[in-house]
C-alpha cells in the first residue's frame, strides 16, 4: 500500500518561510541598530575634537550645527564646555524594517564623549 506525499514539501515550505523572514528581519534590524550607533560614535569623536581645536572661539550652538550637519534624525544633543574640557551626547531612536511604516522604534542608541585639552595635547575618550 503505498500512501500519497504530494504536497508534504509545500507544507514544510509554507511553516518554515515565516520564520527565515523574521530570522532575516531580526539580523537586518540589528546591523542596522549596530552601524547607526557606530556611526553617531564616530560623529561625536569628531565633533569633539572639533570642539577642542577651536576651544574658546566657539560656543554649544556651534558645535550642536556641526553634529546636526553630520548626523541625521537625532533625538537628543547636549553639548557642556567646562574650562579645558567638552562633553557631547547624542541619542537617536531607531526604527525596524517594520517600524518605518508603523512608527515603532525598536532600540535607542546613545554615544557619550569627553575631551580635555591639557598643554594643547587633547584628550578623548568615549564614556558610553
Amino acid at each position: 500500500m503505498r500512501l500519497n506525499n504530494k504536497g508534504q514539501a509545500l507544507v514544510m515550505f509554507v511553516l518554515i518561510i515565516p520564520i527565515i523572514l523574521l530570522v532575516l528581519v531580526l539580523i537586518y534590524d540589528i546591523g542596522n541598530a549596530l552601524y547607526e550607533k557606530n556611526r553617531m560614535s564616530n560623529t561625536n569623536y569628531l565633533a569633539t575634537e572639533y570642539a577642542l581645536d577651536n576651544m574658546g572661539s566657539i560656543n554649544e550652538n556651534d558645535v550642536i550645527r556641526y553634529i546636526q550637519k553630520n548626523a541625521d534624525n537625532l533625538n537628543n544633543i547636549s553639548v557642556t564646555f567646562n574650562d579645558n574640557e567638552v562633553e557631547i551626547y547624542t541619542e537617536k531612536k531607531i526604527k525596524g524594517l517594520f517600524g518605518k511604516s508603523f512608527d515603532i522604534d525598536i532600540s535607542t542608541v546613545k554615544s557619550e564623549y569627553k575631551g580635555t585639552l591639557n598643554d594643547n595635547e587633547k584628550n578623548i575618550e568615549r564614556i558610553k
